[in-house]
């Protein structure tokens, strides 16, 4: 899946696209991976001489999305970083502000100038980056905020309050780590990410006959907000008169 060259760009596509020392009338493509050879025709991957990483099967450059956070004002800088959460591979953003913002805004904002994959899961808001004794960015100390930060999960349990919302929990409990699922927990501070945000999509559509847009879900990541706009008229939504929202317990 590589393309002939750059888009609009001479330049780049010259430097990264060279002819083959095998054969002269085919073109190689410099990656940006690094590796060296052990033995005739094997070759050992070493990384990579970028900041890329690979994230859902797409390769990423953080430094693309720190650059769109760092163009809406008030965040002064912003790093991304990789973090395992439940055994899988997400964005996580840390954003530096002393401004209270509101994640859904920014969400909106950066799908508007990334796909959704590149989107990160997490946000954090610090004032000021940790930084080494010797004045360097500690990414230790970041990627530790993000495991032990307890206020990005929204901890008060709210029910479904309707035969929709009991429905889309329904869809989302099949697909997230966390259970239970309350109306109001945010989509993306539950596990969420762009592959799995694609299935709730389908089984949407499947099992509530309802096409929902994958932009919908950065203005509205809950199944609270999710149930709102689905019952607007331009969905086609009608809930059955006979329906009665499915009866769940949890143990407390």
């Amino acid at each position: 899946a590589l393309a002939s060259g750059y888009h609009n760009q001479p330049e780049m596509t010259q430097e990264k696209f060279k002819p083959s020392f095998l054969d002269e009338t085919k073109t190689l493509f410099r990656t940006g991976d690094l590796g060296k050879q052990t033995a005739p025709g094997i070759i050992e991957f070493m990384g990579r001489k970028d900041n890329q990483v690979k994230v859902n099967g797409y390769r990423i450059d953080p430094g693309e999305i720190e650059y769109q956070l760092t163009r809406y004002a008030p965040i002064e800088r912003a790093i991304v970083l990789p973090v395992q959460v439940n055994n899988q591979t997400q964005l996580s953003a840390y954003c530096q502000t002393d401004k209270t913002l509101e994640i859904a805004e920014i969400r909106e904002l950066l799908a508007k100038f990334l796909p959704v994959y590149m989107i990160p899961s997490y946000f954090i808001f610090l004032k000021q980056f940790p930084l080494t004794r010797h004045g360097k960015l500690d990414l230790h100390s970041l990627r530790e905020l993000r495991e032990t930060g307890k206020s990005l999960v929204n901890s008060n349990y709210v029910a479904p309050r309707n035969y929709l919302e009991s429905n889309l929990v329904s869809i989302w409990e099949k697909i997230l780590p966390k259970h239970p699922i309350g109306i109001f927990d945010n989509f993306f501070e539950i596990g969420g990410h762009s592959l799995l945000l694609s299935r709730v999509v389908t089984r949407v559509h499947k099992e509530l006959n309802v096409s929902v847009k994958l932009a919908d879900f950065f203005k509205v990541p809950t199944v609270a907000g999710l149930a709102t706009l689905i019952s607007q008229t331009q969905y086609n939504y009608q809930e059955p008169i006979s329906a009665i929202p499915p009866q769940k317990s949890y143990p407390m």
